[in-house]
């Protein structure tokens, strides 16, 4: 990471367009508001989740929800739905959407997936776009507690990750529009030595002729799918099936795990 918390490629490119501009983490709000704008239109794991959903019966339980690519659609089935973030802004951007789309069994609910308290059981718990990468190791370990805690009898959690370990030089830049005069631009860099990759994303925007920039970075951890399914097994998880992920082209390959007690 660079002194200013972004990766190098991030870096270098503010640094040409504006060097005074400030660093926040993309959870922040600003930070969430961006990413919303920037994952609008992604409908990368919808179809597999709902094809899984068909195969439990209850409520449903979305960790790491932001703001509802995938508690909108599991919504509109007709279960209860409720949707955990640690972003206050995230779930608002969510709880507006519900509403303009008249689904009142969908709740949003502030708190962490690492540790959460929730009534009742959950048919289904979902953890996707590679969102357990959030965690440390010993916090994977508490979420998985509150999974089990959380999760009806015959439940079924769906977890995703990486198929493979990433490289050092498994790199990755691109440029999405998310607005007439707006344009993020998202880079990845992996540190395969520290088991972390740094996610850097400058936000560009033209106001008045001149280019405005806003910066957001994040770390999260190198897990692949191996890994996950070793982890699930050894905290009490049967891991019923792995499924691959239809995904943008050029993203690396995702699979998404189906679990049982």
């Amino acid at each position: 990471m660079t002194a200013q918390g972004l990766n190098r490629a991030a870096a270098r490119l503010l640094a040409v367009i504006d060097p005074d501009a400030v660093v926040s983490d993309i959870y922040s709000e600003r930070g969430s508001e961006v990413y919303d704008a920037m994952i609008r239109g992604d409908d990368s794991e919808i179809r597999e989740i709902l094809r899984i959903s068909r195969r439990s019966t209850g409520r449903i339980l979305e960790l790491a929800c932001g703001s509802g690519r995938l508690s909108l659609p599991l919504a509109r089935s007709g279960r209860e739905t409720v949707a955990l973030d640690t972003s206050p802004r995230m779930l608002a951007l969510l709880e507006e959407r519900a509403n303009r789309a008249g689904l009142p069994a969908l709740r949003p609910v502030l708190g962490d997936m690492s540790d959460f308290r929730i009534d009742g059981e959950f048919g289904l718990i979902v953890l996707a776009t590679t969102s357990i990468s959030l965690l440390s190791a010993a916090e994977r370990r508490t979420l998985y507690a509150a999974v089990r805690a959380h999760l009806a009898p015959d439940g079924l959690f769906v977890v995703s990750a990486h198929v493979a370990r990433p490289r050092d030089d498994d790199n990755e830049a691109l440029v999405v529009s998310t607005g007439d005069s707006e344009v993020v631009f998202l880079s990845d860099e992996v540190d395969a030595a520290a088991g972390v990759r740094d996610v850097g994303v400058v936000h560009l925007r033209r106001e008045g002729g001149v280019l405005r920039a806003e910066a957001f970075s994040s770390r999260v951890a190198l897990i692949d799918a191996g890994q996950l399914e070793a982890e699930l097994r050894e905290a009490g998880f049967v891991v019923r099936g792995t499924h691959p992920v239809r995904f943008s082209e050029g993203a690396r390959r995702i699979a998404m795990m189906e679990c049982s007690l």
